[in-house]
């Protein structure tokens, strides 16, 4: 051994003597240096958004990581497994499939395209260039998730310099996820339609009169009888509400007291029943409808004052969206000639409102 020890340090006196101990330095701190610089690193900021967690589920995943090697990349390779750790069997997870994967949108270092893609392995291409924008993001449409909630799954992630993810490797890192039967938290609004109907109501249908009779009078050819109802209506339908009027015209057994079809002025000494849902002044009945929503409103043929109309079944109000609450006034008119066949006339109005939900 001291033979040994002898001969070394014999043999360091000797290049002392030739090679500058500068120069030995410089050659020492090169050689622990330089290596580094051409080793790959671990990409940094990973992560793993997935649009859906639910197992089993197609969905969309966004992949973004920093690249931290200078060097120019052609390709990036995306493995799919269980396991994160690079040199380990890689498993693929229960249920997962990417064969069907589209690269959607990127950001960061762009310009690339899907070269392969498989059950588990999705390879990235474009001409290789030199990084620009390190930090990147890559999101992937058709993505099905592993059913196994119990297990995390990895996507083991490498950069190349070349445009087919072969060679050497210059950045690799890895993302872990996990599916999960997610906790749904959810409300409704219940559909909603208030409609009332009497003599007099409340605008919002709280309180009515309770009065669903009305005498008229005694017809003659010189005179025209009047009556009025109301009814308040509303509903958050998206197609809003349709009111419509139901009943036969006013009779005595076989005789009966004919309605225009079309709007028309009330023309004592004929035979006429109508209605209509404004203010009138010949004669002077009704109201316009009352509320703040002003997409609530009349039929056209309903909502012309003076002029009235009455056609069994007929739409006489209507929203065309949400609308609460309208308050209408019905105006009937009831005029007679002087042929007019004796009896006591009567009619039963109904009047139905729909939500066009």
């Amino acid at each position: 051994m001291l033979h040994r020890l002898f001969r070394f340090h014999h043999l360091v006196l000797r290049w002392r003597s030739i090679i500058p101990e500068e120069f030995l330095a410089l050659f020492i701190a090169m050689f622990i240096f330089a290596i580094p610089v051409s080793a790959d690193m671990r990409m940094q900021n990973r992560s793993l958004f997935m649009h859906s967690a639910e197992p089993g589920v197609t969905t969309s995943y966004t992949v973004s990581f920093d690249y931290m090697s200078p060097q120019a990349v052609g390709s990036v390779d995306m493995l799919f497994c269980i396991d994160p750790i690079p040199y380990h069997e890689c498993v693929t997870p229960p249920g997962f499939d990417a064969a069907n994967a589209v690269l959607s949108e990127q950001s960061g270092e762009t310009g690339f395209s899907i070269l392969s893609k498989s059950t588990n392995h999705i390879v990235l291409t474009r001409l290789p260039g030199v990084l620009t924008n390190p930090s990147s993001s890559y999101t992937f449409d058709n993505i099905r998730n592993p059913t196994n909630t119990e297990v995390p799954f990895s996507i083991r992630l490498r950069s190349h310099a070349n445009a087919t993810a072969t060679g050497p490797q210059i950045d690799f890192g890895s993302v872990r996820a996990q599916v999960t039967n997610s906790i749904v938290i959810e409300t409704q609004v219940p559909p909603m339609l208030i409609f009332c109907v009497a003599q007099e109501v409340t605008d919002n249908c709280t309180e009515t009169n309770e009065t669903f009779y009305s005498n008229m009078g005694t017809l003659d050819s010189e005179t025209t009888l009047v009556a009025k109802s109301q009814m308040a209506v509303g509903t958050n339908a998206s197609g809003g509400f349709a009111i419509t009027a139901n009943g036969a015209p006013m009779s005595a057994g076989t005789s009966v007291i004919n309605s225009p079809s079309t709007p028309t002025e009330s023309l004592p000494g004929t035979n006429q029943f109508g209605i209509n849902l404004v203010a009138n002044n010949a004669p002077a009945i009704g109201k316009d409808p009352e509320g703040e929503w002003a997409n609530a409103i009349a039929s056209p043929d309903y909502g012309v004052p003076n002029q009235f109309k009455y056609v069994q079944g007929d739409v006489v109000a209507y929203s065309p969206n949400v609308s609460l609450m309208k308050k209408f006034t019905v105006s009937y008119v009831l005029n007679a000639s002087e042929s007019l066949r004796p009896g006591v006339y009567t009619t039963t109005m109904t009047y139905i409102a729909s939500g066009r939900f």
